[in-house]
């Protein structure tokens, strides 16, 4: 029997169920984009770093221009609901709505909407040679560090990013400050105060840096410092990751066309996530 490239379900206020119809054309979400999300890797049937998303998830409800209640019932329910189903590799997506409603009345009945489909992963090989990123001209608008429906802008990023040979694109503020790659975190290990030492660096939140759950996991391992970096430390540092849930930790082989001196730290990072996960050869 041929494997299902998709799957859908549906939170129907009391439990997660099949779904098999699209978005209600009435939800916001819909109609203005009026939706967060999170995407989850499913690998070896187990979804990564759940807890964390869920917890991003659950502040970005609460901490949005307009709040989405999110209900005791429903947080159980998302942290139970990937036990309850056999699903292969994958990602899994988590969308909550606004649902029904006028243009910026409150929101009481939101809905909540998941998805899974088939996705390839990097494989070992590939994270080891590492891929290559530019940085982008422009600058990126305040509400970019949100995962909601108005992701055209990460799109038309990563798009510009890919006409330039790249994989991914990094993008800054309008004060010239790097904000994150496209459709991920950014890592960059910088000079520190020893001789031949390598400090990893991420933009801080003034940026509009989002935080993700793939660095959350990263800042547990390592003492990322969270400080305003700019386009001059692109040209300094040793060695640069991108992360996302996809993606793990992906180390860069090269930015704007240079090599990177040092890749060493950043394809470590990238092996230490794998093992942890299960997920490299022989672990």
């Amino acid at each position: 029997m041929k494997r299902a490239a998709s799957r859908s379900w549906r939170w129907d206020g009391r439990s997660i169920v099949s779904h098999r119809g699209g978005l209600p054309l009435s939800d916001r979400g819909f109609r203005y984009g009026q939706h967060l999300f999170e995407s989850i890797a499913v690998r070896n049937g187990r979804a990564l770093l759940l807890r964390e998303h869920l917890a991003l998830l659950e502040r970005a409800a609460r901490e949005g221009v307009q709040p989405i209640p999110f209900g005791r019932s429903l947080a159980a329910a998302l942290r139970g609901f990937p036990k309850k189903v056999t699903l292969a590799d994958g990602m899994l997506r988590i969308y909550l709505t606004a649902g029904p409603g006028a243009p910026g009345s409150r929101v009481v009945d939101p809905g909540c909407y998941f998805t899974w489909e088939a996705t390839a992963f990097p494989s070992e090989q590939e994270i080891r040679q590492g891929i290559p990123v530019v940085h982008l001209e422009g600058s990126v608008g305040e509400r970019w560090c949100e995962k909601s429906g108005n992701y055209a802008s990460h799109v038309e990023a990563l798009m510009a990013a890919r006409s330039l040979g790249a994989v991914e694109g990094i993008v800054t503020d309008e004060k010239g400050r790097l904000v994150s790659c496209t459709m991920g975190n950014l890592l960059l290990w910088l000079p520190g105060k020893r001789k031949g030492e390598a400090v990893p660096h991420t933009p801080g939140s003034s940026s509009g840096a989002r935080s993700g759950a793939v660095l959350e996991w990263v800042r547990g391992k390592r003492d990322v410092k969270e400080s305003p970096l700019r386009i001059s430390d692109l040209r300094r540092a040793s060695a640069i990751a991108v992360t996302n849930s996809r993606l793990g930790v992906m180390p860069v082989s090269c930015c704007d066309g240079h090599p990177l001196p040092d890749a060493a730290p950043a394809r470590l990072l990238a092996m230490e996530y794998l093992q942890a996960h299960g997920l490299l050869r022989g672990s």
